[in-house]
């Protein structure tokens, strides 16, 4: 894993970046892995979404008969998510806070482009025991980006050890504007009680 240098970000900063217009078209073959790992026990899901951005994947997971709830700590992104799916339910959390994980009516945890830009641990120590986790965490650099994941085994597995037990790592390569190619990994698992040992044979 490499620690980049670069600082924790303000809801400010990401108000300023929703408020332009912010374009997810890049994350949409993203979104259809997430909706075939929410989908995969078979039937509806009930879905927390950590992040949620401007509602892009709340909206499809709603259109597909799920039941979500979404929260974000940048009041400019939940405003959009409102405009783009106005019978979402989206509002203003904290992901340090444990209230914004409060009622747990919900038995999946999704955390997408998140993870990367706070302190991680502290945010699934706030998981409820049980529940399926989905996140993706980028190898690239950026300067919200507090950590680059580069080694699933060692930046996800074990980083994350005792607190989730991981089922599938999903390296995504994505190509930008300029053409260089990122690779996101997308994982699931369930959170656990501390101390547990995760294992996850080498692929």
């Amino acid at each position: 894993m490499h620690f980049t240098e670069n600082i924790e970000r303000t809801s400010q900063y990401y108000d300023a970046i929703y408020s332009r217009g912010y374009d997810t078209r890049n994350y949409y073959p993203l979104y259809v892995e997430v909706i075939r790992m929410i989908e995969k026990p078979g039937g509806p899901q009930k879905v927390l979404e950590i992040g949620c951005g401007v509602g892009d994947l709340g909206k499809m997971l709603i259109e597909k008969g799920h039941t979500y709830r979404g929260f974000d700590f940048s009041p400019a992104g939940i405003d959009s998510c409102k405009k783009l799916c106005p019978s979402g339910d989206f509002s203003v959390g904290n992901a340090y806070e444990p209230s914004s994980f409060q009622p747990v009516n919900y038995d999946t945890v999704v955390a997408l482009e998140v993870l990367e830009h706070l302190d991680d641990l502290r945010v699934l120590s706030n998981l409820p025991i049980g529940v399926r986790f989905i996140a993706s965490v980028p190898d690239y650099d950026d300067i919200a980006h507090l950590r680059l994941y580069q080694s699933p085994r060692k930046d996800i597995v074990e980083r994350f050890n005792g607190l989730l037990r991981i089922s599938e790592i999903l390296p995504m390569v994505f190509t930008r504007v300029n053409s260089e190619k990122d690779t996101i990994f997308l994982f699931h698992g369930k959170r656990i009680d501390s101390g547990k040992i995760i294992s996850l044979s080498d692929n």
